[in-house]
């Protein structure tokens, strides 16, 4: 999932959502710009825990963001992208299924490609969902980035951790809103951050960002009506994880 969606489950199981965990729950989808791979980050979240448990207590709500968000335990992710009853892999793929060569239309990607992006475009459409309950949530993620003494307090614990430069953990983050819509969450915005990661990535460079927005519009009402009964299920399946936590 993207951010919007990750602070949300914290904010349901939590009640609020402390800075540390708002950075945590961002750090899965950052760190492979530190070189740390997908697996590895979207796995750390109890063995980071764990250390934090025993050199820096205070840091536990960095953990716990990381926690609620990855493959293994179980947070978010897993849901979403590994395994959902009844499903192939996790719940975003099987809804993306059906828009794959929609998709494909307006991105202009390989279709190697167009399962993973299926999967993105309804992760997209989820944010476009989330912010429609709670418009804040935006705000609070700026926020906790802005605080360069609590991304540099996090950086140095996740440096020592993972063996990453400090430095580069703190660009991570200042780089998150260039990475995702934060500030403004539309599918225009989000179409367009899409658009420069296929530039950056895939060295496609004519995608169809208002094809991209309009589909986006389209998907977020389309998917309306399974949001809730999957946020709430999934949320409380999070939540059950993070109790031992």
């Amino acid at each position: 999932m993207f951010p919007i969606v990750h602070y949300y489950a914290n904010l349901v199981i939590y009640g609020a959502v402390p800075p540390l965990t708002a950075l945590g729950g961002l750090f899965p989808d950052l760190a492979s710009g530190v070189g740390l791979g997908r697996d590895d980050a979207h796995q750390m979240g109890a063995p980071f825990h764990r250390w934090c448990t025993e050199e820096a207590p205070q840091l536990l709500p960095l953990a716990r963001g990381i926690l609620s968000h990855g493959i293994l335990p179980f947070g978010v992710d897993y849901y979403a992208d590994e395994y959902w009853p009844g499903c192939v892999k996790g719940w975003c793929f099987e809804q993306g299924q059906p828009w794959m060569e929609r998709i494909g239309a307006v991105t202009h990607l390989p279709p190697n490609l167009l399962w993973w992006k299926s999967h993105n475009f309804v992760e997209m459409s989820y944010e476009l969902l989330t912010i429609e309950r709670c418009p804040s949530i935006g705000a609070s993620l700026i926020a906790a980035l802005n605080d360069q003494a609590l991304t540099e307090t996090a950086a140095a614990a996740l440096s020592r951790y993972t063996g990453k430069d400090q430095e580069g953990i703190c660009n991570a983050f200042c780089r998150a809103p260039r990475l995702f819509a934060l500030e403004e969450v539309s599918a225009r915005s989000l179409s367009e951050r899409q658009n420069e990661a296929f530039c950056r990535r895939h060295h496609v460079y004519d995608a169809d960002i208002a094809g991209m927005s309009a589909l986006l519009t389209q998907m977020q009402e389309t998917l309306r009506p399974g949001y809730g009964p999957f946020m709430e299920e999934m949320i409380g399946l999070v939540g059950k994880m993070l109790a031992d936590y």
